[in-house]
């Protein structure tokens, strides 16, 4: 799986006295812009390894089971780490915190570690060790994965976001890369790529150790039942939730003709891109609203939901204009996925509503709520998309998406406005989900070549720049006048 304030970077081992926690109110600006250009240069990694990919394997069925075996990680770590990264970042902010944080980090390391081992042995009983292999490693990675997790979440808690960005591009980035070199070195296959994937993670599961130190779950009373408590109610919820976002493409493998799940998943990096932006951010605005109760929390509230709105709408502004471009790169200029690829970032709008109001249930403990309302609005998604994947009807499926999100975002909103009633910023956020909505209709109806693709790119870019011109230029013109 992501508004004011983050404490200064402190030791590793700093002394467990509240101080890391009083200083959870500053740098939250540039804290941000570490943690979202982090997030751009990992989802980097997909967009510079698939268009070589691609042409090294040269067979769609090849493909579908590489994006396949990457979607087991990206869905399986979520659902191994069953919302225990965040319950360490709020532990670590309660007095005396940092060592039940620790164990707590502790227990998610070693649980997903041993949850990736057993996956990948049952289910190479379950296939009588015929494979495909890739699934296999996929699984382990996915174990190795949850110490990423763990360590990001204690670096998080203690403002430390270039150490942050760092473990996330070791495990993300410079893994795609390990294995696309592993397949020019030793062959084009699926196996042989998660070969290289799987070494990068391990080398990265052993910096996150060293980073962030996790301690043993028994090292702390009382640590083991939290992390149980907050992780059995999570557990239905996480899985859920990484298949809103990554579930299209094994229901389009089971419904669909051969070919079009490969497809779907040649531009679904519009909406994976999407919300890993997202939770680059909310990885800035979850220790603010964790560290305030009461009226200060419906201040900070308003204030993270105003920037949520924006940052979403922009997401998609960007995203949606640069998707003929990137399909051209990408899928080999099928144009026919360019509206697909305009749609999917819709989902942003949906997903910042979902952050904001989740969090408030794991801050007030409050997680049972989770196990309901995902996997319910889960079951309706599926619904939804049923008829469009039974049809191969990619930009139906996309559409789905799409309103599941904005589904998803509404549930949890209904589940947590009274615990910052007036800090949600209702007019804000409806007005750029509108202007994100009108957008996308007017780019759909912009035809799919190329050139009118670097067209748009230039234009947004353009109409960007003088945004920015125009907001320096204000904010100058407000200095000047109250320095008079």
């Amino acid at each position: 799986m992501s508004s004011s304030g983050l404490p200064s970077p402190v030791s590793n081992t700093a002394p467990d006295d509240g101080h890391t926690a009083a200083g959870a109110t500053h740098n939250t600006g540039r804290n941000s812009l570490l943690y979202l250009a982090g997030a751009l240069m990992q989802g980097l990694g997909i967009f510079i390894v698939q268009p070589f990919a691609l042409r090294l394997l040269n067979s769609d069925s090849k493909w579908q089971e590489l994006f396949l075996s990457v979607s087991v990680i990206q869905v399986g770590v979520v659902l191994a780490s069953a919302g225990l990264p965040l319950a360490i970042t709020k532990a670590w902010f309660e007095p005396g915190g940092q060592a039940k944080a620790r164990a707590i980090s502790g227990f998610l390391s070693l649980g997903g570690l041993l949850l990736g081992v057993l996956a990948a042995l049952a289910y190479g009983a379950v296939t009588v060790w015929r494979g495909p292999f890739s699934f296999m490693i996929a699984l382990v990675a996915m174990g190795l994965q949850a110490s990423v997790l763990a360590a990001q979440a204690i670096l998080r808690a203690q403002g430390r976001p270039v150490m942050f960005v760092a473990l996330s591009l070791c495990s993300s980035m410079a893994a795609y890369v390990g294995g696309l070199l592993a397949m020019l070195l030793f062959g084009a296959e699926a196996v042989v790529f998660m070969s290289g994937y799987g070494v990068l993670v391990l080398l990265s599961s052993i910096l996150s150790l060293l980073l962030a130190r996790p301690s043993s779950p028994a090292a702390h009373k009382g640590a083991l039942r939290e992390a149980v408590a907050i992780g059995l109610p999570a557990l239905p919820h996480t899985g859920a939730l990484m298949l809103l976002t990554q579930g299209a493409p094994f229901l389009l493998a089971v419904l669909a003709a051969e070919g079009v799940s490969g497809d779907y998943g040649k531009v679904q990096v519009f909406i994976l891109g999407t919300v890993t932006l997202l939770g680059a951010l909310n990885n800035a605005w979850v220790p603010a609203l964790m560290s305030v109760r009461g009226q200060d929390r419906v201040l900070r509230m308003r204030s993270t939901m105003t920037t949520a709105s924006f940052a979403g709408l922009a997401i998609v502004v960007v995203a949606a204009a640069g998707a003929n471009l990137v399909v051209h790169l990408m899928a080999g200029g099928k144009e026919s996925l360019i509206p697909v690829a305009q749609i999917m970032p819709l989902a942003a709008m949906g997903y910042v509503l979902y952050l904001n109001a989740s969090t408030l249930l794991f801050a007030d403990n409050a997680t049972w709520w989770l196990s309901v309302v995902t996997p319910a609005v889960l079951v309706f998604s599926a619904a939804l998309a049923f008829w469009p994947a039974s049809s191969g009807n990619l930009l139906g499926v996309a559409g789905s998406s799409a309103v599941s999100f904005l589904i998803l975002g509404l549930a949890y909103f209904a589940v947590a406005r009274k615990r910052a009633a007036g800090g949600w910023a209702p007019g804000t956020y409806l007005a750029c989900c509108a202007g994100a909505a009108v957008y996308v209709g007017i780019l759909l109806l912009v035809p799919t070549d190329l050139v009118s693709g670097l067209i748009t790119v230039a234009g947004v870019g353009v109409l960007g720049l003088a945004g920015l011109a125009a907001w320096r230029f204000r904010k100058a013109r407000t200095a000047m006048t109250a320095g008079a």
